[in-house]
């Protein structure tokens, strides 16, 4: 994602990438998209990827961001 990008921007296009993906019929569990969500945060982001990924198993960025 970029920098100079609203996080509400990226977010919303990173969830229309998984919504073709869906409509080309590839599966993603929601772990995955987890994944795949922190991975593509900025920089700018780095202490709440650590939290995300090392702190409480609970915690969930697909889930918290899947609404936007």
């Amino acid at each position: 994602m970029v920098e100079s990008k609203a996080i509400v921007e990226q977010i919303m296009e990173f969830n229309k990438i998984l919504d073709d993906l869906e409509n080309i019929e590839v599966h993603l569990e929601d772990e995955d998209k987890d994944i795949l969500l922190l991975c593509a945060l900025p920089r700018s982001f780095e202490s709440f990827k650590d939290t995300m990924l090392y702190g409480k198993k609970a915690l969930s960025p697909w889930k918290m961001f899947k609404r936007l």
